[in-house]
Parts: structure tokens; sequence; C-alpha cells
């Protein structure tokens, strides 16, 4: 009887732990596509003990607050979305997944003037230290800068262009 309980536990923990990476694999991989009652879903089945959850959480607060009418709600979706992030990557100042979901989730209000220097500084941190870079979401965060670079006419616009073009 022990071993069948030891043995369930055990597959229980597993379980939990790679359900822990697919959350995160998933908010990732379906990050375009959530719409208003999907966040509201996934804010549900977060544990916010788990520091990946934590990033989603923060994301998912900031997106809302695009869907709010009421503007103190509005804002405190945007605030607390912002600060939940910055204290994750404050504690995890390495890790460049939560940087890229940071970034990613900011260049969806870039009309707020603070959020294009935070996106630029996680980006450009992002591709100095990604090792690999035929990845498709470093891609991304290319063409998110090339973007960001280019409102402002920034020299490093052609830099990005080019290195997008070797990436291709």
């Amino acid at each position: 009887m022990k071993n069948i309980i030891s043995i369930f536990l055990f597959i229980l923990i597993v379980a939990i732990y790679f359900a822990v990476d697919d959350i995160l694999a998933y908010y990732i991989e379906n990050f375009d596509s959530f719409d208003k009652n999907d966040l509201n879903k996934y804010i549900e089945i977060l544990d916010l003990e788990n520091t990946d959850h934590n990033i989603i959480y923060g994301s998912i607060l900031v997106r809302k607050s695009k869907y709010e009418w009421f503007l103190p709600l509005k804002y405190y979706y945007l605030y607390s979305g912002i600060i939940k992030m910055k204290e994750v990557i404050k504690g995890n100042f390495d890790n460049l997944l939560f940087r890229y979901i940071r970034g990613k989730t900011l260049f969806e209000i870039k009309e707020f003037s603070f959020s294009k220097d935070i996106i630029i500084n996680d980006f450009e941190y992002i591709r100095i230290r990604i090792n690999n870079k035929i990845n498709i979401k470093y891609k991304e965060v290319l063409y998110i800068l090339y973007l960001l670079y280019s409102e402002n006419n920034n020299p490093k616009q052609n830099e990005l262009l080019n290195e997008l073009k070797e990436l291709r």
C-alpha cells in the first residue's frame, strides 16, 4: 500500500513539474491568439507561488488593461502587471524568457512612453545574451527592435535590418 501511494505521489509531482513548463510554453506559443476571455481563464489556473506563473500573471494584467474601459481599473491592471513583471525579472535578472514575455507584452502598449525604453532594454539584453540566433523568437526580437528604432530614425535600425537579412 505504501509503495502504491509513493508511486502515485511521484507521478503527481512529475505531472505538476511538467505542467509548469507546459503552462509557460503554451502561453508563449499562443501569446498573440489570446482574447479577453482566454486571459481570464488563464489567470484561474496560475499558481502565484511559482515564478513562471508570476511573469505570466503580470503579462496578463497588462494585456487585460487593453480591454478595460473604466480608467481606474485600466490603470490598476497596467500598473500592477508592470510591477509584477518588474519584481519577477529583478529576482531572475538573466532569464531571457521572462524578458521576452515582458518586452512582447509591453510592445502591445507601446503608445505609453515608458514601455518603449523597457522593451528596448529587454530586447537588447536578449540580443546580447542569446546563444541560438537562428531561433524564430530571436528574429521577432530583432524585428520589434527594428520597428522601435525606425520610429526615431536611430542608426541601429540598419544594423538590425542587416542582421535580420543574414538570418533568413
